[in-house]
């Protein structure tokens, strides 16, 4: 009886027992796998952003002088050349004044001359000693405030000769008017700020986009890198760029700091307009004829049931294939139940390693680690398989599982 009892209780540890190893390989048997085919081809690793289209070289037009605009010589889109007479001013109170000054001029001129033969004859005459000193000085000073006031005066009139200069208003480079911000009658203000009249744009058919990029993605911007980049009248049409400059002074936009990335661009067709926003895709990084996975396998997360089950095996291939220190790494991470969850298990491969679950050539679930090349937001690049079995154009990857009902 009692040899019976211990019988009945050792099978019953036994059945408890198989029923917990077994249990995994019965939960797997539930799930229904979906898959990822690999696939060779071509691979770019991109930044976007968002930029402003501008002329290279835009130029203000201003004017130094208060008065109001008499005549305006050209319009908004006018071609002009250095030099040319884009408006003018009223003058008619500056010749006024430069008629008053030149007749001060007149005045001052008549006395510096009686001053000055005055003087010549009294230094002649204080030699011979016929008068005397006093006279003689006095003449003298006479002579020097003369001198002095015909100064002031040819200055004066050079004053107002400048100023008439400055109410022919003129294009300082050859290039396109985009804005004019006056009209024929206007008053314009020069005393605390100088008033702009026109805009003028070089040349159109070279341009320049303003990007601001992320400072989380500034470190793979670099000088020359193509730039791809379409706008919103030619949403179809994709323009290309480079970078000419990438500039160090940071800008905060809602908290998060950005650099401004200077592209610049052929526009001989003249499809781009100034003020036009721009999608930019920076390339980082393109590859040819690489095997490619896609990254639904890569971000795929197993049932917990699926990483006990799969445990020994990743412990094995980490053994065989990773380097020592990442090796020790994973495989503490692994074995710490804190951490080995499907969310996390990989956290502790180097960010150029990864992996994916597939099933092998028995139908059971197996895992393959990875090294990652170019990344971009759907796919990734296999750039070596770290042992194990070797992967070619078709073969699946598990990319998400669902239970059957």
């Amino acid at each position: 009886m009692k040899t019976s009892t211990k019988t009945i209780f050792a099978i019953v540890l036994l059945l408890i027992a198989g029923y917990f190893i077994v249990k995994p390989k019965l939960s797997n048997k539930k799930l229904e796998f979906t898959y990822t085919a690999l696939k060779t081809g071509a691979l770019e690793a991109l930044v976007s952003s968002t930029g402003t289209l501008e002329a290279i070289n835009t130029v203000e037009v201003g004017t130094q002088l208060s008065g109001t605009i008499s005549q305006i010589y050209v319009d908004y889109n006018d071609q002009v050349t250095q030099g040319q007479l884009l408006a003018k001013m009223d003058t008619r109170l500056l010749e006024t004044n430069l008629l008053t000054a030149q007749a001060n001029l007149a005045v001052n001129e008549a006395r510096y001359n009686q001053a000055h033969e005055e003087y010549e004859r009294n230094k002649l005459l204080f030699k011979e000693t016929v008068i005397s000193e006093q006279q003689f000085n006095n003449s003298k000073y006479a002579y020097e405030q003369a001198l002095s006031a015909k100064k002031a005066s040819q200055a004066s009139v050079k004053n107002i000769q400048v100023s008439m200069s400055f109410a022919h208003i003129t294009s300082p480079i050859d290039g396109t008017i985009t804005e004019r911000a006056v009209e024929e009658g206007q008053t314009v203000a020069a005393s605390f700020a100088t008033p702009r009249l026109f805009i003028i744009a070089e040349d159109l058919s070279k341009m320049q986009i303003l990007a601001d990029v992320d400072e989380s993605d500034i470190g793979f911007i670099r000088d020359s890198m193509p730039v791809r980049f379409t706008v919103q009248t030619y949403p179809e049409q994709e323009f290309l760029g480079k970078v000419s400059q990438i500039r160090l002074q940071p800008i905060k936009i809602n908290n998060v700091v950005n650099y401004q990335v200077v592209v610049d661009v052929n526009n001989e067709k003249g499809l781009l307009l100034p003020g036009m926003t721009a999608n930019l895709e920076f390339v980082v990084n393109t590859t040819k004829n690489a095997l490619i996975i896609n990254n639904s396998a890569l971000r795929f997360r197993p049932t917990q049931t699926m990483l006990d089950a799969i445990k020994p095996r990743l412990i094995e291939k980490a053994e065989k294939f990773l380097a020592d220190s990442s090796q020790q790494k994973f495989k503490a991470y692994v074995n710490n139940e804190e951490f080995y969850n499907p969310a996390n298990f990989k956290n502790e491969l180097p960010s150029n390693y990864d992996g994916f679950f597939y099933t092998n050539e028995s139908g059971l679930l197996d895992f393959q680690f990875i090294e990652v090349g170019i990344k971009s937001g759907l796919e990734s690049e296999i750039k070596r398989f770290m042992g194990g079995k070797t992967f070619k154009d078709g073969d699946k990857a598990i990319n998400s599982i669902k239970t059957k009902a």
